[in-house]
């Protein structure tokens, strides 16, 4: 089997769906300018792509179509380089990085690009509902349909971790994102994008399109206090998540650049580091946040990997809760988790995160000169996917 390298990563900036800049935005038009952008840092030409996988969480209207062929189309990549969608909610990006890693693994193919999208300003209020519910399965299984919201609160309840260790943690993660942004880190990622944005007047409530380049994040709130987190009220009362401890409903896209290692170290390309595989675990639906401790013992599992050699963990901020779950049931040291904060503060557009926490995290670890690392996300229906780099 062949070493995967990612030689390069990009995305936009993460915007608040329906009153940010890319409320407007078509998905289409999203994925393709992050792809042309990770084709043009890798230093590669279009054509070398052999094929393109977009994970998505919500592949229907501005997003369906099979999204990844159509962004390939719209990028110029030409009508030689094809495309799949992949869908499994909030794994979807990292289950499109794991499925063109294993084809450059497996000697199929040489190249070609993992990205994620998600407009949920445009799809995730507009859903189709026709069929959406199973009764036989619904009676049988109720929480395959809970919000992510209901399974938070049942997993702090079940798992007696307090709204004041949540509030308490979020402090702690926005303040990380502030530090990165301080830094550049982020900058870093981003590749500005100027597009059409809809701005509603609160006075008058007419609506106009307005031209805006989105270059940073809109989600980070600096100012975040425990106090004022503490008078938020909960979703559902007697719960503990509120609008403080959940990630933003976001929009945005990302990608990667895959490529054979060897082939890659040949030709002088910038080597961001190696994807070594990614594993899977399931759970029961109602306890979604639970799920990333046993991918994440899989993976270090079938690596041979012992905890204390992991230089970084990236634990999926979902929300306070799955980060706080998973990090206390895996023991992974804070100076180590999450170091720059999260998607509480960033946001979470589903198909987009795993990809970029992918990049991200092979980012820090230049940083820091350091080697290893472990990417966990858990998803919809009670699944996890986690993720073994290496650089």
């Amino acid at each position: 089997m062949k070493d995967v390298a990612v030689v390069s990563y990009c995305r936009t900036g993460i915007a608040k769906a329906q009153r940010g800049a890319l409320n407007q935005t078509h998905g289409i038009a999203m994925a393709a300018h992050v792809m042309r952008e990770a084709v043009r840092r890798a230093g590669v030409e279009a054509g070398d792509m052999e094929d393109v996988i977009l994970g998505c969480g919500l592949p229907e209207g501005a997003t369906g179509h099979n999204v990844a062929r159509n962004a390939a189309l719209f990028a110029g990549f030409g009508s030689g380089v094809p495309g799949a969608t992949i869908n499994r909610y909030c794994g979807s990006g990292l289950t499109a990085a794991s499925i063109i890693a294993n084809r450059i693994a497996s000697g199929e193919m040489q190249a070609g690009i993992a990205g994620g999208v998600e407009s949920i300003s445009l799809v995730q209020f507009n859903l189709n509902f026709n069929g959406f519910f199973y009764e036989p399965l619904q009676q049988a299984m109720p929480a395959v349909w809970w919000t992510m919201n209901q399974t938070a609160d049942f997993v702090a309840e079940k798992y007696k971790i307090s709204r004041e260790a949540l509030d308490g943690y979020v402090v702690m993660s926005q303040g990380r994102v502030a530090a990165a942004i301080a830094a550049g880190k982020y900058a870093e990622e981003i590749a500005p994008f100027t597009t059409q944005m809809k701005v509603t007047d609160k006075a008058t409530n007419e609506s106009r399109m307005e031209a805006v380049t989105l270059d940073r994040d809109e989600g980070p709130r600096p100012d975040t206090t425990y106090e004022k987190l503490a008078a938020l009220k909960p979703v559902f009362d007697g719960g503990t998540t509120t609008a403080g401890n959940a990630s933003q409903l976001s929009d945005g896209a990302a990608a990667v650049v895959m490529m054979d290692a060897d082939r890659a170290a040949q030709r002088g390309l910038p080597i961001l580091g190696l994807f070594r595989g990614m594993h899977l675990a399931a759970v029961p639906p109602e306890e979604m946040s639970v799920a990333i401790t046993p991918a994440i013992r899989k993976a270090l599992a079938h690596h041979t990997l012992n905890p204390a050699d992991v230089d970084l963990w990236e634990l999926h901020e979902a929300y306070a809760v799955t980060t706080l779950y998973n990090q206390m049931q895996l023991e992974t040291p804070w100076e180590k988790t999450n170091v720059n904060g999260g998607a509480i503060a960033l946001g979470h557009p589903y198909g987009m995160s795993g990809v970029r926490y992918l990049g991200q995290t092979l980012m820090e670890l230049a940083r820091r000169d350091a080697r290893k690392a472990v990417i966990g996300v858990c998803t919809a229906g009670g699944m996890a996917t986690a993720a073994v780099l290496e650089r």
